[in-house]
């Protein structure tokens, strides 16, 4: 017959402190939550822990810092940081800051060495023996095209390969295209935006003016103000005395070549009077001193009407 003998025995719950050396990665000690770069953007991932936006940031040399949105894994890299974008720099709730030089270079491995020119990210290259990694190309740079203004895009855009930019042209400039800024494959923007310079007014505009007679206070400085309306009272423009055949002149400050002027002549006034017709036989002449303004530019016969914008030509562009 087998028997068994069953023992009670107490049971012990030991604990034993050991002390811990380790440490967070430095840069987590120096997250900003609740902030964003906003409109600084090379690029943008879905997807990813915030150790691999951190890690895509380090590769990519022109890369400043990090946004992170922890509920959708979100990363997006930023070629400036809160310094020298300071007013791109906001409150944002869910999203998490960070910046490049608060991280280890050490966290991009194989990249951590590497000599990727300004516009290229370093890859982990698989499989080879001669080197760990390759350079690929990461962007196109910041837009420097004359005349635009990249103060007008959007929150998604970005310079980084196949993304666009909406741009719009600076004042003084009129605009042609779409206003896309178009990254291509091989690095270089494809430009849907033509921005040229606004002619009418601009050369003459506050320029010192005179005239060889003056009607009541309508001095010769009306004529360049920028004021359109052609209301003698009401706009105060420009008008020497009666029966003065005389010129008008303005003093560029610089050399150009004339290709037009534009006169507006007088409108209606509130008390109905008409003498546009006063607006005739006009010769404009150019010259490089006031005292030798007698290079032929363009003539008017007139007469004129009112409000009329008068456009002479400069054939011979002097």
């Amino acid at each position: 017959m087998l028997q068994f003998q069953i023992f009670r025995c107490p049971w012990f719950l030991i604990s034993v402190l050991v002390p811990c050396y380790g440490s967070l990665q430095p840069g987590f000690s120096k997250l900003q939550r609740g902030h964003r770069l906003d409109r600084k953007l090379i690029q943008s991932f879905t997807e990813v822990s915030f150790l691999d936006c951190v890690i895509e940031c380090l590769v990519t040399p022109r890369c400043k810092s990090v946004n992170y949105y922890k509920g959708a894994n979100f990363c997006e890299i930023n070629y400036e940081n809160k310094t020298t974008a300071e007013t791109r720099y906001m409150e944002s709730a869910g999203w998490v800051y960070s910046e490049k030089e608060h991280w280890p270079q050490e966290l991009a491995g194989a990249c951590s060495n590497s000599t990727c020119g300004i516009n290229q990210a370093c890859k982990h290259k698989r499989y080879s023996a001669d080197k760990f990694f390759e350079c690929v190309l990461s962007d196109c740079g910041i837009p420097d095209q004359k005349g635009i203004d990249l103060n007008t895009t959007r929150r998604e855009d970005a310079i980084g390969i196949h993304r666009r930019i909406h741009a719009s042209c600076a004042d003084g400039y009129s605009q042609s295209g779409s206003g896309w800024l178009i990254c291509q494959s091989n690095g270089e923007w494809k430009y849907n935006i033509v921005c040229e310079v606004t002619v009418p007014l601009e050369l003459a505009f506050g320029k010192p003016a005179e005239q060889s007679s003056t009607y009541s206070t309508h001095g010769a400085e009306f004529a360049v103000d920028g004021n359109r309306g052609t209301d003698l009272i009401l706009d105060n423009c420009a008008h020497t005395g009666d029966g003065d055949t005389n010129p008008w002149m303005v003093d560029l400050q610089a050399v150009y070549s004339i290709k037009s002027v534009r006169i507006i002549n007088r409108g209606m006034d509130e008390y109905e009077t008409d003498v546009s017709f006063r607006l005739r036989d006009v010769t404009v002449t150019v010259g490089l001193t006031e005292f030798d303004v007698n290079t032929p530019c363009g003539f008017f016969a007139g007469p004129g009407t009112l409000s009329q914008l008068v456009v002479i030509d400069c054939p011979t562009s002097p």
